[in-house]
């Protein structure tokens, strides 16, 4: 069974353990997060390989829109930490079930995330391509726009 804690974020505290960090309102609750932000929960690990499959857990509760059953507030909705953690600890033993499973997706999540990452600089070096182009064709030196 996982070792951890969940509590809420307060700005400029630092950690020694191993964590990672979540959002705890909005419609993207349970969101995981590798740095702080307001209105996060941070928790806290024993280990690297523990953050990791928690990273992994909070991603597909996530995506899958779990935390949403559990929000409360009209305004801005939000989650409790014990709510939180509950919900946690429920999905954390279908994870030790699957571990072989879960370790290979976890390894393919992780290439995908790599692949992401590089397919986004790709697209920002291509727009950066297609400004130079715009800036070669169209001098606006040489066009009188205001009458001067």
């Amino acid at each position: 069974m996982i070792s951890f804690s969940v509590k809420t974020h307060k700005e400029g505290t630092r950690y020694k353990k191993h964590h990672l960090f979540a959002l705890s309102r909005g419609y993207n609750t349970g969101r995981p997060l590798k740095e702080p932000c307001p209105n996060c929960f941070v928790i806290l690990m024993e280990s690297e390989d523990d953050c990791q499959k928690m990273y992994f857990l909070l991603d597909g509760l996530w995506r899958r829109q779990v935390f949403r059953m559990q929000l409360i507030g009209s305004v801005i909705p939000y989650i409790r930490v014990h709510e939180f953690t509950k919900t946690i600890i429920a999905f954390w033993k279908q994870i030790h079930e699957n571990e072989d499973r879960v370790k290979r997706l976890m390894d393919a999540f992780n290439s995908l995330e790599r692949l992401e990452k590089h397919n986004a600089e790709f697209m920002r070096l291509l727009s950066k391509y297609r400004d130079m182009a715009y800036v070669k064709v169209f001098d606006l030196d040489k066009v009188n726009l205001f009458g001067r």
